[in-house]
């Protein structure tokens, strides 16, 4: 662990971090060291051959094979996606990605869908998932970085439903509440629950519960949600 280290700080410093730690940083990010734990909330680190098992391949890919791994990857988690969506928040792969979707669409590998006019990507295994029967009444608490709510405008494109977790908003510009959570419910997003952990009895207490305008069955999800 970085603690582990002495080094001093220079005075002049206020912000930033230690040499230690920024040296820990920088070969794990060259690949000389990984994460083999965490011991509370610390990172613990260690030569990469003493973490990474035998015989994987540690081989740069190509630019091509990147591109085809972040579609794979984000469809398998995800169900359905967009060229931004599966680009959202990295630089330089967007054009490669681009490419990726029309020829693995072209090898039938994934296929395209259309949902309300706007046009995504699957694979040909998730569709068959729509021939499954879901239990839908099941109301499901979500946390804040579920794949289904990281991406803001996926969410309202999707649901119609427009999430921001306000932690990071300063109190006085706050609509629901410190840790507010959605709710899932009959496969929708239809309301967010503001929640606090009691830890002294164990148990997750609702503050306040806020119901979309456009959930029609009311009353149903008020008496599922008691109950549970």
């Amino acid at each position: 662990m970085a603690k582990d280290f002495e080094s001093k700080r220079n005075p002049n410093e206020v912000w930033g971090s230690k040499p230690t730690k920024q040296a820990l940083e920088c070969l794990y990010m060259q690949g000389d060291l990984m994460i083999s734990e965490r011991n509370n909330f610390h990172k613990v680190y260690d030569l990469t051959e003493c973490v990474l098992p035998q015989g994987i391949d540690i081989s740069t890919p190509s630019a091509e094979e990147h591109a085809r791994f972040l579609v794979a990857n984000y469809l398998e988690a995800n169900g359905i996606g967009t060229l931004s969506q599966i680009s959202y928040l990295l630089k330089g792969v967007k054009s490669n990605v681009k490419l990726a979707l029309e020829e693995l669409a072209e090898d039938k590998l994934i296929t395209p869908i259309e949902i309300a006019g706007n046009s995504y990507f699957s694979l040909p295994h998730s569709l068959d998932l729509l021939n499954q029967r879901l239990n839908r009444r099941q109301a499901k608490i979500l946390s804040p970085f579920d794949n289904l709510l990281i991406q803001r405008k996926r969410a309202q494109q999707l649901f119609d439903f427009d999430y921001l977790l306000e932690c990071y908003v300063p109190q006085a510009k706050r609509k629901y509440g410190y840790f507010c959570l959605p709710i899932l419910w009959d496969g929708d997003l239809v309301a967010m629950a503001d929640c606090k952990a009691n830890k002294k009895r164990s148990v997750l207490e609702v503050l306040n519960l806020f119901i979309e305008p456009k959930l029609k069955q009311k009353d149903a999800f008020i008496e599922h949600f008691n109950k549970n």
